[in-house]
């Protein structure tokens, strides 16, 4: 799949809250928390020369600055079908958000990065400290979380020419990955984002589980302070709390499908 602030104001602990782009505690994402795919599918490709695709995408163009985040729209096609994904990045915070998943809010904090988990349906969040993530093993890196795929991928593919996205400049590479499947990607390189990315045939038969397609619809910026979740109605339980929470339906049933806290 971070808000006004990504810290609430009756919290301890500095909030924040995806696995490689496309799934994870809930959206598995690039990380391997948020998107669900492969989005982070091109860390297995390789510099093998495979058809690319070049899509057109409507992008308006955008820079985020110390006041205002940008926000990118997507939409996201694979075995799953079709649905909508959100990226809101400022310079400390990122935030995913995904139809029927739980926001992703990540901040930079003193000691590291922090998560904040936000659950709109029952107004509830989970933050977890960045020793959580630590000692859970799932510390991403910033560099990999601004983006929902993996900026390392243009490394392992061939650049295949530039191309004007809109009236922004987008940088075209092709290859194939460790499967044998050809991969496509657009990357706006000034606005360090993907405007399209493509693992699969670029018509998938239906039953195709490889398939993934990810495609930038709208870019903007937005007043930081307007871009984000806002967290101010939202009920924060630490991470590491959980396991003490037995009683509480919400912990219950979150340690049930995510594991037990530490």
């Amino acid at each position: 799949m971070i808000a006004a602030a990504v810290m609430d104001s009756g919290s301890k602990r500095p909030a924040a809250g995806v696995r490689r782009v496309v799934a994870g505690s809930g959206l598995a994402l690039a990380l391997a928390f948020a998107l669900a795919g492969p989005a982070w599918a091109g860390d297995a490709a390789t510099a093998t020369a495979a058809p690319a695709a070049a899509a057109d995408v409507a992008i308006a163009p955008a820079v985020a600055t110390d006041t205002q985040a940008l926000v990118a729209h997507y939409s996201v096609r694979d075995a799953r079908g079709e649905r909508s994904l959100i990226l809101v990045r400022a310079d400390d915070r990122i935030e995913y958000r995904q139809p029927g998943e739980p926001a992703e809010l990540w901040r930079q904090t003193p000691d590291g990065i922090a998560r904040l988990e936000l659950f709109a349906a029952e107004k509830r969040s989970i933050a977890w400290a960045p020793g959580d993530l630590r000692t859970t093993g799932r510390m991403p890196q910033w560099e990999q979380l601004a983006s929902p795929i993996n900026p390392q991928l243009r490394e392992k593919l061939q650049h295949d020419g530039s191309a004007k996205v809109l009236g922004l400049s987008a940088e075209r590479y092709r290859g194939e990955s460790a499967e044998g499947q050809p991969i496509a990607l657009q990357w706006l390189a000034a606005e360090g984002l993907p405007a399209y990315y493509r693992t699969g045939p670029a018509k998938p038969k239906a039953g195709d589980t490889g398939a993934y397609e990810l495609k930038l619809v709208k870019l903007e910026r937005v007043p930081t302070a307007e871009a984000f979740t806002a967290t101010g109605d939202y009920r924060e339980t630490d991470y590491a709390d959980l396991g003490d929470m037995e009683l509480d339906p919400f912990a219950a049933a979150y340690l049930k499908r995510n594991g037990h806290a530490h």
